[in-house]
């Protein structure tokens, strides 16, 4: 039952009723009573922080699947950035989208969510450590990262606001890709 109440509050994310968000609502995507959804998550914060760890742990497998499917002699950089970037048009990170618009305007799930973040972080750099050796304790790399997957996300929301057209996306990917490959080919020179 817990995982039918975070998949009908995710589907109401994405259906745009996140400031309608009520336990009504949710209990009645999800068929089953108020008090059931009471019964798993005593307050709104704790139903949202724990859509937002369910969505995250599914995003964090996606990354492992992906990077398992990178041959030796692929494009490394430009796989993940592919990879990356069609996932942030896909089901989860749309509704991770609302969720970070809902909390800007909740004092109450702002200092909620960022621990949840930073340890999908933290998660999300060991995984690429193990996956490639990539290392966010080194100053170049972590900033390369960043710049990527800061750039990607920024571009996610500009484009669910229909502000970026099909070449600047090209073009702002193909940068990140070369970032990417910049940081890599210093990496493996050092080593």
């Amino acid at each position: 039952m817990r995982f039918k109440v975070l998949e009908a509050t995710v589907d109401c994310l994405l259906e745009g009723v996140a400031h309608e968000l009520s336990y009504a609502t949710i209990a009645d995507r999800a068929g089953i009573s108020r008090g059931g959804v009471q019964y798993h998550f005593a307050t709104r914060r704790d139903l949202l922080c724990a859509v937002l760890e369910h969505i995250n742990a599914r995003r964090l497998r996606q990354f492992r699947d992906d990077l398992a499917c990178i041959g030796p002699d692929e494009d490394l950089a430009a796989r993940i950035i592919d990879a990356h970037w069609k996932h942030l048009s896909e089901r989860d990170f749309l509704a991770y989208q609302e969720l970070v618009l809902l909390a800007r305007s909740d004092p109450e799930l702002t200092p909620a969510f960022a621990p949840l973040y930073r340890a999908f972080l933290a998660i999300w750099y060991e995984t690429a450590h193990q996956a490639f050796g990539w290392s966010y304790r080194d100053h170049e790399v972590m900033q390369a990262g960043n710049i990527a997957h800061y750039v990607l996300e920024g571009m996610a929301y500009g484009q669910l606001a229909g502000q970026l057209s099909p070449d600047v996306v090209n073009d702002l990917l193909d940068h990140a890709k070369s970032i990417m490959r910049a940081a890599l080919q210093r990496k493996n020179a050092s080593e």
